[in-house]
């Protein structure tokens, strides 16, 4: 291994262990290592990167890249690579609740049709929304989000939904984890936080005004086990903040959710 191919490799243990993520050191760690490199804005990458962003060595990543390639997780794309379909085979499988998704698409069209604003349907993941759907036209503002993405929980609607529906102890992992601000308009304050998770929950929907994104406002609406009384994911209405009406999407987006309750439940 040359010198600066040591000095990298040094570098991303060091980042690691500050993130308190532990370093790969078998061939599975480093496989699944690999394959959680992909997660990202950019959805095609060269071996290099992949090697750096997994803190492996470049001809270990080259090994796993074939193995990956010959069950269909991976495929090479020229001198670069990307996920393979069977991933997202693989991930439609493990959604829960099972069925969730092909509820909510005829729902959620309905409210882009009624409202012509982007719709979203997540559900809570470690510490960030994780989007499984989203129906958008061609009047809706640009949103930051993408079906497979992220956002963190506590300036999202969506996510403010879900953990007003939570266990305590998931929204002290939240705060726990650290209220980073995305704009001007972000909470970081853990106090103010739960404050708005009690109203959300009283009201029964939480409202994002720019919060993760300057100009775009958001109201989402949780979907709820009637069993447990926890969300099992959340429903979303995005617009532009200068025509953003909560009351008229709220109360929209409410039925909607409570229909996807029962049906959930």
């Amino acid at each position: 291994m040359s010198e600066a191919s040591v000095v990298v490799q040094s570098d991303c243990r060091r980042s690691r262990q500050l993130l308190g993520n532990p370093v790969p050191t078998n061939a599975a760690s480093r496989t699944l290592a690999l394959l959680s490199a992909f997660d990202g804005s950019r959805s095609v990458l060269g071996v290099s990167e992949l090697a750096s962003r997994a803190c492996v060595p470049k001809s270990t990543a080259h090994r796993l890249l074939a193995v990956l390639i010959n069950h269909g997780y991976v495929k090479r794309d020229g001198n670069r690579y990307r996920l393979g379909e069977h991933v997202f085979e693989l991930g439609s499988r493990a959604l829960r609740p099972r069925g969730l998704r092909e509820q909510a698409v005829p729902f959620m069209a309905e409210l882009h049709h009624a409202t012509l604003e982007t719709v979203h349907l997540a559900i809570l993941h470690d510490q960030q929304v994780l989007y499984l759907e989203k129906v958008f036209g061609h009047r809706a503002v640009p949103c930051p989000t993408t079906v497979g993405g992220r956002n963190p929980a506590h300036c999202t609607a969506l996510g403010k939904a879900i953990l007003s529906r939570s266990a305590p102890e998931t929204v002290e992992r939240v705060v726990a984890h650290g209220l980073a601000r995305r704009t001007p308009h972000t909470t970081t304050n853990p106090d103010l936080l739960r404050r708005n998770l009690s109203r959300a929950r009283d009201e029964g929907v939480a409202v994002d005004l720019e919060e993760c994104r300057l100009g775009l406002a958001c109201v989402a609406a949780p979907i709820v086990d009637r069993r447990t009384g926890e969300a099992i994911a959340a429903l979303s209405i995005s617009s532009p903040t200068a025509r953003f009406d909560p009351r008229r999407l709220g109360a929209r987006l409410g039925k909607v959710a409570d229909t996807l309750s029962r049906a959930c439940s």
